[in-house]
């Protein structure tokens, strides 16, 4: 999985910031999660007014990367046009899923860059603090989850003002929410896959036991067998 931010896209641009407002997003499986569903495409965001812009081009849709990114470039260029031109408000700290202290970030970690979800926090001493969650681990969902309750029990235990998890989770979840349901689909579909065979009519016959000892003895020692390996 990676996630390809605008920034680094434009240092190898001839064009500079041609990839303003605009990401790149590849998703793929991995071992911990081998029924997700790859998603290939660049995804144009913005803001204005506290309002929040975004549209996914998947390069399955557009004749490949170059395509996609081709209609990502042309919609960004139309969609800031119509936007007001007042400059957007600073913010306290830098951010792409709208919750400040919360971000999606690439480590290079061996030969391919990993996903993580990056927090960072101040404590009752006023000392920053970090932490992360592997999308690879955890999915990028629970990822986010995950870092919106974390941040939420460490400013509230230093007294800070924090808004509600949920609250902070949802609109963690607007920038990523094609990625996001593509993994929810992929899960969805990994659990009907292994409730099928269960739910399925089995071909195999029960053992046959010449009297009824014989079956009590049997199941006497599947039970044995069982809390053995409950409470060994």
């Amino acid at each position: 999985m990676a996630l390809e931010t605008a920034g680094a896209a434009d240092e190898r641009q001839p064009e500079p910031r041609r990839l303003h407002h605009i990401t790149r997003i590849d998703i793929e499986p991995s071992e911990a999660h081998p029924r997700r569903h790859p998603t290939h495409g660049w995804q144009v965001r913005a803001r204005r007014d506290g309002k929040r812009l975004s549209k996914f081009f998947a390069d399955a849709k557009h004749d490949g990367r170059d395509g996609a990114l081709g209609e990502a470039i042309e919609y960004r260029d139309r969609l800031l046009a119509s936007l007001p031109d007042e400059p957007q408000k600073p913010r306290k700290a830098w951010s792409n899923t709208g919750v400040v202290g919360l971000s999606v970030r690439e480590k290079d970690e061996g030969p391919k860059p990993k996903l993580y979800v990056q927090l960072n926090w101040v404590n009752a001493e006023g000392k920053r603090k970090a932490g992360s969650y592997s999308v690879e681990k955890w999915g990028l969902r629970r990822a986010l989850w995950n870092g919106c309750l974390k941040l939420y029990r460490e400013r509230q235990a230093a007294g800070y003002p924090v808004e509600e998890p949920h609250v902070m989770f949802a609109r963690a979840q607007e920038p990523f929410q094609d990625q996001i349901a593509a993994e929810i689909r992929a899960e969805q579909a990994a659990e009907r896959a292994e409730a099928e065979p269960a739910a399925a009519p089995t071909s195999s016959v029960a053992p046959r036991f010449e009297s009824r000892e014989a079956a009590l003895a049997h199941e006497e020692a599947t039970v044995r067998r069982l809390e053995d390996a409950l409470f060994s």
